[in-house]
């Protein structure tokens, strides 16, 4: 059974395989923006996920997500650019981290 999660609202998926953890991105490809397209062929928006990198675990996946994430910014300042980069270690943070409740006592 390999891994199948979508990570940062569905942008990524992480997958993997005996070797690798995989990390694609996310694409919506609509087939009437094709030049092949003709009238009367399907006109449904799919996903599809591409790009491939390849990472030897999870953790490094993520890393590697969250450079993609900085490098792809929109930032003009650094104070901007370290805003996102908490927002970013923040989702990734919350998503790992497990709630356990403890038992009470009587």
């Amino acid at each position: 059974m390999a891994l199948n999660i979508e990570v940062f609202d569905g942008q990524y998926r992480i997958t993997s395989d005996e070797y690798n953890v995989i990390v694609e991105e996310r694409y919506e490809v609509d087939p009437t923006k094709s030049p092949k397209w003709k009238e009367g062929d399907p006109t449904k928006v799919r996903v599809e996920y591409r790009k491939p990198r390849y990472y030897p675990t999870v953790e490094a996946a993520l890393i590697g997500i969250a450079e993609s994430k900085v490098r792809m910014s929109d930032a003009t300042t650094l104070e901007e650019l370290a805003h996102e980069i908490r927002q970013i270690r923040r989702e990734i943070s919350d998503k790992l981290s497990l709630k356990v409740e403890t038992p009470s006592r009587k």
